[in-house]
């Protein structure tokens, strides 16, 4: 089954400019064009396009998301990879939450913080790396 690039576009909540675009780049080429000249996409091209947004959801830029599909051809693989990392950053995301929540139980109860309880989920080795670059070591 093809979809049209205007229900691809719906699915994906983005534009049909954005996959033109995708495809004059190279990232997302349609699967056909039709006697009329629209563009439709397949069942691999979805995939394709939703490694794309995932890719774009994690800040890399165009040229970075091509070099990683290029080199990256199992699609299933590498989602089964990005599967675990947003597995992994949910739950993060759970602790951090459950920590700030403790904090304000605490807080609204006039409670002795507990500062070992405060930071779980948190990470600062995680910017490190730009803390270094733009201050030093």
């Amino acid at each position: 089954m093809d979809w049209s690039i205007q229900e691809i576009a719906r699915l994906a909540s983005t534009t049909s400019r954005t996959l033109r675009h995708y495809g004059d780049l190279g990232l997302l080429p349609p699967s056909r064009i039709g006697a009329n000249g629209y563009r439709y996409y397949d069942a691999a091209a979805l995939v394709r396009l939703q490694r794309i947004l995932m890719l774009r959801a994690l800040g890399l830029g165009l040229p970075a998301i091509r070099e990683v599909l290029d080199h990256e051809t199992d699609a299933a693989r590498a989602l089964g990879a990005h599967l675990a990392w947003l597995r992994g950053e949910r739950d993060r995301l759970d602790r951090q939450i459950g920590s700030v929540e403790d904090t304000i139980t605490t807080l609204n109860r006039k409670e002795q913080l507990m500062a070992e309880n405060m930071f779980d989920g948190f990470d600062p080795t995680e910017h490190r790396e730009e803390v270094e670059q733009r201050w030093g070591a």
